[in-house]
């Protein structure tokens, strides 16, 4: 998935760099500069790697959080693309692989309030460090 975004920022980056280097006008150049940015925006902002919002259903896939889309017999259905092998949740509830458990805080990308999420963090974090100066 991500490899697929790295391509199509990478072709879009290819396209608006001929354009600028070329006879352009500066408005075409403007154009083509506003559509690489606002591309790479687009796909930055289609996912996160820190929850963004606690009140609504996600799913939680490869340590990426995504809204929106449909949970469906198993899979996620997200911009056209199926996911499997996540972890959807939804009023406190984790659906996995089609079975419904209850949602632990902490676990499996599941945080039920932005202070949850912090509190763990900073336990991550304390952690490594710890490990860092034991070796």
């Amino acid at each position: 998935m991500i490899l697929d975004y790295f391509k199509k920022i990478s072709v879009i980056l290819a396209l608006s760099s001929t354009l600028l280097f070329t006879a352009c006008t500066p408005q075409e150049r403007a154009l083509a500069t506003g559509i690489g940015v606002g591309t790479v925006a687009g796909v930055a902002l289609a996912s996160s790697t820190t929850p963004r919002y606690y009140n609504r259903p996600y799913y939680y896939h490869h340590g990426r959080y995504y809204y929106g889309g449909v949970y469906r017999n198993g899979y996620y259905y997200y911009r056209g693309h199926r996911y499997r092998h996540g972890h959807y949740y939804h009023r406190g509830y984790r659906y996995y692989n089609g079975r419904r458990y209850r949602a632990r805080a902490g676990r499996y990308g599941y945080y039920p309030s932005r202070s949850h999420y912090q509190r763990d963090r900073r336990r991550y974090r304390k952690a490594r460090r710890d490990q860092r100066r034991v070796r």
